[in-house]
């Protein structure tokens, strides 16, 4: 039987989990909101740690709303719509503040926060296709494998909804094979739909295992849906967690669509990265630039060339490092497109080509998750770089680093909060360091 406890949260860590404490020992808690007292079910004990369920709120937050998605709890795209939306920046910023101070040591409060619309804000959905008894096309429930279903997500754009249902319907007319993880069987695998928030253009990927593929998912869909510039099969033949195959087929138009920012147009490709909310990442290019000094700009992790040829007006030279071969492709066709002449794509490592980097201004960091090797931050410590601008998507490797930046004689100039991602846990910010005497805390 499970133990039954009283909790008091005391605050949200980086996954969005409610931290309560039990006789001394942490336990986490989902989908509660700091100062509430609640009733929960111990249903994990570790030796330094225990998971609990909420049974009751006792005692509920002045923040506490009621979700808007009605599997919101089953599906794991989001973590926070039960916390109304002033109050999810505000856990944000005291998140990102609280990572700072005890992973980098660094008591760093004046960050200034940036957002846009709360609710249907994303360009991509990424959905897995299962069968489990009914066909199933949404997002896994939190932790495991197993898709949830559902007929409108609350934070992909209207438009992907829209189109994801006239897909549904197709895919279940065709009697293609549905992929089966767990045996490697089966064919559809994942549905992606892109599209450019100030374009209107959609690009649809069927991710499959096998090369066959029903002419009836596809077959007269860009005169049902005149914004789809381009239809393209992605091939994924590995038994893998990986959405992406590395074969490609045009079933249909283009092998891109376009977005603009700020005043530049952008081809993307199946296999490129472009940020989920093209309304924040613009005021997040508009900040950048702000910043940008100097000739000669070096932009690291570069993808399909967003910031870099954004800032290129702004200085003589951009050197932009990438090792995605297709991002880069994207990113030398968008240089042209924009007639944009001083940017140079280099594609390999950041790890290997920034030690033939000799002097820079600037440079733009924008690394995934995992953060920034501490060989680059030496070498840019070693060339006297004059500022860094650090674009990241989580805050404890921008912890890591900054403390690393700092002890090479840097200071934190500001500290910016995006909210890319409303009601997810995700945070993105932006830190700019200028070189001078070290930060004092």
């Amino acid at each position: 039987m499970m133990k039954t406890v009283v909790l008091k949260v005391e605050k949200l860590n980086l996954g969005g989990q409610g931290i309560a404490y039990l006789n001394g020992k942490v336990c986490f808690v989902d989908f509660v909101i700091p100062e509430e007292e609640i009733k929960a079910e111990i249903i994990v004990e570790k030796k330094d740690y225990n998971i609990a369920r909420v049974v009751d709120i006792i005692k509920p937050s002045p923040a506490r709303v009621t979700p808007l998605c009605p599997v919101f709890g089953r599906c794991g795209g989001c973590q926070m719509q039960h916390i109304d939306y002033s109050k999810q920046i505000e856990l944000k910023r005291e998140i990102l503040i609280d990572t700072l101070k005890h992973i980098g040591k660094i008591d760093f409060h004046d960050i200034e926060v940036f957002y846009e619309e709360p609710w249907y804000y994303r360009n991509r959905a990424q959905l897995p296709a299962q069968k489990d008894g009914e066909f199933k096309l949404g997002y896994f429930k939190k932790g495991t494998h197993e898709v949830v279903n559902h007929e409108v997500c609350y934070i992909n754009q209207r438009e992907i909804n829209c189109i994801t249902e006239i897909l549904r319907e197709r895919i279940k007319k065709s009697n293609i094979e549905i992929y089966d993880e767990l045996k490697h069987r089966g064919n559809l695998r994942h549905l992606i739909i892109k599209r450019g928030t100030n374009t209107g253009q959609v690009y649809i990927t069927f991710v499959t295992k096998e090369r066959s593929l029903p002419e009836a998912i596809y077959e007269g869909l860009m005169q049902e849906i005149p914004q789809i510039t381009g239809i393209n099969q992605n091939i994924n033949v590995q038994k893998t967690n990986r959405i992406l195959g590395s074969k490609n087929i045009i079933l249909a138009g283009r092998n891109y669509y376009e977005e603009r920012i700020s005043d530049k147009k952008f081809r993307i490709g199946p296999m490129s990265f472009f940020q989920v909310n093209t309304s924040v990442f613009e005021k997040i290019v508009e900040k950048i630039k702000q910043e940008i000094q100097g000739s000669k700009i070096i932009d690291l992790y570069s993808g399909v060339g967003a910031i870099g040829i954004c800032v290129a007006p702004l200085c003589k030279r951009v050197i932009a490092i990438e090792e995605n071969p297709d991002a880069v492709k994207d990113g030398i066709e968008n240089a042209e497109l924009n007639n944009i002449k001083n940017i140079d794509f280099i594609e390999d490592k950041v790890e290997k080509r920034i030690l033939e980097i000799k002097d820079a201004d600037t440079v733009v960091l924008d690394p995934p998750r995992k953060g920034v090797a501490r060989l680059v931050i030496e070498r840019l410590k070693r060339i006297r770089v004059k500022k860094i601008i650090y674009l990241s998507c989580h805050p404890a490797t921008l912890a890591r680093d900054a403390n690393l930046i700092i002890g090479g004689g840097y200071q934190i100039k500001k500290v910016y909060l995006f909210d890319m991602f409303p009601q997810t846990y995700h945070i993105e910010s932006l830190m700019i360091f200028e070189k001078g005497d070290a930060y004092l805390f």
